[in-house]
């Protein structure tokens, strides 16, 4: 009996502190918890972007553009590009490492794609363009 006594207490203190430690929705309306759900958020997820200062309809404007992996947005946003120009550079087959150093030879993502697809680097290509060449 007391061995059955000492199993429940330890199978309920165990329960107890597993739901302590999961991730909530608290903090959240029902109507935004619903939104950053239907877009596959988790409650921990949210939290981060909250932390970010995002709202379920910044988090929809990343998703909106193809950048869904929260990593990814955090990465992207921590680097300074806004969900608008991440979308173009990962459209255009653009790593994170790759369009910031694009963009840091002032190309756009649709340039900088032209001339990567003509075997530049961003060091030729912006040396090109100075002198007036186009890619090709």
């Amino acid at each position: 009996m007391n061995i059955t006594k000492n199993l429940c207490f330890s199978i309920f203190a165990l329960a107890l502190t597993a739901c302590g430690s999961s991730p909530s929705w608290d903090g959240y309306s029902p109507a935004e918890a619903n939104k950053l759900q239907a877009m596959g958020v988790s409650a921990e997820e949210a939290a981060h972007y909250r932390e970010m200062g995002f709202t379920s309809g910044t988090v929809q404007t990343w998703h909106d553009q193809g950048i869904t992996i929260p990593h990814n947005v955090t990465a992207w946003h921590d680097a300074h590009f806004s969900a608008s120009e991440a979308g173009a550079w990962h459209a255009a087959g653009f790593s994170l490492k790759d369009a910031y150093e694009w963009r840091e030879k002032k190309f756009s993502a649709a340039d900088a794609k032209l001339w990567r697809d003509a075997d530049k680097s961003p060091r030729e290509a912006e040396k090109m363009r100075k002198k007036g060449q186009a890619p090709g």
